[in-house]
């Protein structure tokens, strides 16, 4: 099997452009690298399916996944992540429930898998790795409420747009069923909303 080489000064560049300022020094990578499963997976590989519980924190080194359910057997697309940005489920996470998710990869990935019962061992043990912990949850239930606060209240355009602000390049990396199915519009509307946004920008 090949071996995979981590970039692990990108990797906390990236990181700390979602999290803020956060230690993350050549111990406290090491530290935690040493208890990650890092897998090469193709695109459209299944991360986490319904009915399974999410016991582990996960890392995008390279690649895009994406977070989505299913409404009356239509697809709703949650969230998307990128390099050095964080996923999981959070609910399943922090309740030991099953997941009511689905989290599969958009394009070729190499993902990083932290063991929930190792990491929280870590956080036991070293202040920085707890901090890390408690922003990665603030991050989580953040963007979780951003969502829903965006679902009620934001317009498909500033939904667009607010994806792209969080991800800049994001929206075309990702196909245009996916970008549709996150704001909550027809391919046709996306494409109005995307020809807007080439006049405007």
């Amino acid at each position: 099997m090949k071996r995979i080489i981590i970039n692990k000064k990108l990797v906390a560049d990236e990181i700390r452009r979602f999290l803020g300022p956060v230690d993350l020094s050549d111990e406290v990578l090491s530290k935690l690298f040493k208890i990650a499963t890092i897998d090469k997976v193709k695109k459209h590989s299944i991360i986490l399916s319904p009915g399974a519980k999410n016991d582990y924190l996960g890392l995008v080194l390279k690649g895009m996944i994406q977070i989505y359910h299913y409404v009356d057997n239509k697809l709703v697309s949650d969230f998307f992540a990128g390099e050095g940005c964080g996923f999981f489920d959070v609910d399943s996470f922090l309740t030991g429930a099953p997941s009511e998710v689905t989290i599969e990869t958009l394009e070729p990935s190499v993902i990083a898998k932290f063991d929930k019962e190792q990491f929280m061992k870590l956080c036991d043990e070293d202040t920085r790795i707890d901090l890390i912990y408690r922003k990665i949850l603030q991050y989580g239930i953040t963007m979780t409420n951003e969502r829903l606060d965006s679902l009620l209240h934001d317009s498909a355009e500033e939904k667009y747009i607010s994806l792209e602000n969080r991800m800049p390049g994001l929206t075309s990396r990702i196909s245009s069923i996916n970008i549709s199915s996150y704001i909550g519009v027809t391919q046709e509307t996306l494409c109005r909303i995307k020809s807007k946004q080439g006049i405007l920008f």
